[in-house]
């Protein structure tokens, strides 16, 4: 079975063995043969990594050491401290919305979601081992009294506007990495910020408790403004508390005075990360859960200092079967990605050797010179497992009209030529099914017309889940090198193909039922034409071919390595409105600092403590 992950803000303490037995009694016999069979595929592939270690001679261990040292010489020259750059989560924000909305949900343990999953639980759920991607009737047994609140997603959406606005005003770039996490470089703010910030401060009090945040019953209120209203909805008095704040010019002072505005206008918290990278600052912004910041110094030995012993499970995107996987390289601990670099070079690809040396040394991953415009959309639905005809069309026309209408939303977006099925069976297995169309297709009926007869193909099995997708999408204005084509934030994960609700699914104990709005990383980036030279997404094989073959190849891999773990970090699922964040790496006096790396040598990474 897979285990239960504790990798998450507020489950410091839990019992896992505790956790790890209700989820295995709860498990339908099915999902456990099936993750029995993903076990024995790490398994395998943990057996493979040791065997291969073993016959490695001392000659190639020498000329690996040699070129791995070359490799993190050149990479450190590329380190940039310059820059200023936040990650910004918010606390359990699906749940913090329902607790602001809902008073008596505050003091409770709760969840959002339904008892087929959750979405996310708040922080007195955590305490029992609840947590997002659990399935509700697991928490409710984790938590007899855990009250599960259906997630209202238009209100989510119009709560990620406002602060999203905020975060603009800092950073007209920023991107929102989700609904619920930004991230912002403030290099070019900070180079304006030369005074203080004086901001009015509104807490409230009294009978009505409906508006956040609350002034804290034991604080001296002598010198605040006082005034009364009645509150519209529960139509009590309401006390309003008034002051005023001063933010300084440091940049941790910026961003206390961000969360500061966030809470202001939305009544929610959110905790930061700052440092001289978004990888780094998506670490550091865990540091702190809940509403808190942690600030890494723009220098190299603090740096390293703070990746010394922090697991590999902190990192964004390795999840339990790359951890697996660089166990049995003898990885437990970010500074191992570091001294345990040689045997990369025997069991994973060069671009997972370059992704691991990155994260050792606390880089931005290698950016992408190619079009970063999203490169598909799609929606899925997870449901009770039917072979009914009628219910998996009725299923699909729904998935199939509200993939159209995002696509419709998207006003820079013309459509797209190629069309894919995802069908997980209740085996668990997944197949995918593509065709590419002669035409763009911009029309939901051609869409649809187009999926169902992929569908019909594949009838007469029990099904669990649907998705459709809609790839090799055509733009207003291809040529164009606007916002839509600027680099992300995956550009500078490298090829960190992983997000939060990512991670989540790595350790998922039955499917989600929500929804994705972009392509599933079971799925290609990209379909082509019939007789293309293309690139398979699970095994980076080329291959040419027909649709049907490329199908089969795909399915194969899916289904004999859903979780391969090459080691290469990948990439988020959900694709949480795309980044478009400009890290400014400098390349000046790159040879300088390339020579000096290499004078310096190799073994000042690996100094001890």
């Amino acid at each position: 079975m897979l285990h239960f992950n504790p990798n998450k803000a507020g489950m410091e303490g839990i019992d896992k063995d505790k956790v790890n037995k209700v989820i295995a009694d709860s498990t339908s016999a099915q999902y456990s043969s099936f993750t029995a069979k993903q076990q024995q595929r790490v398994d395998q592939k943990v057996r493979e990594i040791k065997k291969r270690l073993q016959v490695v001679t001392d000659h190639e261990w020498k000329q690996a050491e040699n070129e791995m040292d070359q490799l993190i010489a050149k990479l450190e020259a590329t380190r940039d401290l310059s820059r200023h750059c936040v990650h910004i989560d918010m606390d359990a924000y699906f749940a913090a919305v329902e607790m602001r909305d809902d008073p008596k949900l505050r003091s409770i343990p709760m969840a959002v979601g339904c008892m087929a999953m959750l979405g996310t639980s708040n922080y007195l759920a955590r305490k029992f081992g609840v947590r997002a991607a659990m399935p509700g009737f697991i928490a409710k047994r984790l938590c007899p009294e855990l009250e599960i609140v259906n997630g209202n997603y238009d209100k989510y959406r119009k709560e990620s506007r406002v602060f999203s606005e905020i975060f603009s005003l800092y950073d007209p770039e920023m991107s929102m990495g989700s609904l619920d996490e930004a991230y912002i470089d403030l290099t070019e703010y900070m180079e304006t910020r030369t005074e203080s910030r004086v901001l009015t401060r509104k807490r409230y009090g009294g009978e009505c408790v409906c508006w956040l945040p609350l002034i804290k019953p034991d604080e001296i209120v002598d010198s605040l403004t006082i005034s009364k209203e009645v509150c519209k909805k529960c139509e009590k008095e309401r006390l309003v508390y008034e002051d005023s704040v001063e933010f300084g010019t440091s940049r941790d002072e910026v961003v206390r005075e961000i969360r500061f505005q966030v809470e202001q206008n939305t009544g929610l918290t959110c905790s930061a990360g700052i440092a001289t990278n978004f990888m780094l600052a998506k670490i550091c912004s865990d540091q702190n859960k809940p509403n808190g910041q942690f600030e890494l110094a723009n220098e190299y030995n603090p740096i390293m200092d703070f990746l010394r012993e922090l697991p590999i499970r902190k990192v964004s995107g390795i999840g339990r079967v790359s951890e697996a996987h660089l166990l049995a390289c003898g990885v437990k601990t970010v500074f191992d990605l570091l001294d345990k670099r040689v045997v990369y070079k025997f069991v994973f690809s060069p671009l997972a050797q370059e992704s691991f040396i990155r994260i050792g040394l606390g880089l931005p991953g290698r950016p992408r010179v190619e079009d970063s415009r999203r490169k598909s959309m799609s929606v899925e639905r997870t449901f009770s497992p039917t072979s009914s005809e009628s219910e998996l069309m009725l299923i699909l026309r729904r998935v199939s009209e509200e993939l159209m209408s995002d696509v419709g939303k998207k006003s820079y977006i013309v459509g797209g030529k190629c069309v894919t099925v995802k069908i997980k069976l209740s085996s668990f297995d997944v197949l995918t099914r593509s065709q590419t169309l002669p035409e763009v297709v911009t029309d939901l009926e051609i869409f649809y017309n187009a999926v169902s007869d992929i569908l019909k193909k594949e009838l007469g099995q029990e099904i669990r889940l649907l998705g459709v997708r809609l790839s090799q999408l055509k733009f207003i204005d291809d040529g164009s090198t606007s916002a839509h084509s600027s680099k992300t934030v995956l550009d500078y994960f490298g090829n960190a193909k992983r997000s939060k609700l990512d991670e989540e699914d790595d350790e998922e104990i039955a499917v989600s039922p929500t929804k994705s709005n972009t392509p599933d990383e079971l799925m290609s980036e990209e379909s082509t034409d019939s007789l293309d030279v293309v690139q398979c997404p699970i095994c980076l094989k080329k291959l040419r071919g027909d649709n049907d073959k490329l199908n089969q190849h795909i399915d194969e891999c899916l289904n004999s390595d859903v979780l391969r773990g090459e080691g290469v970090v990948e990439k988020p699922r959900t694709e949480k409105e795309k980044p478009k964040i400009t890290q400014k790496a400098t390349s000046r006096n790159q040879k300088n600092k390339l020579a000096a790396a290499e004078k310096r040598g190799i073994k000042r990474f690996f100094t001890s403590v």
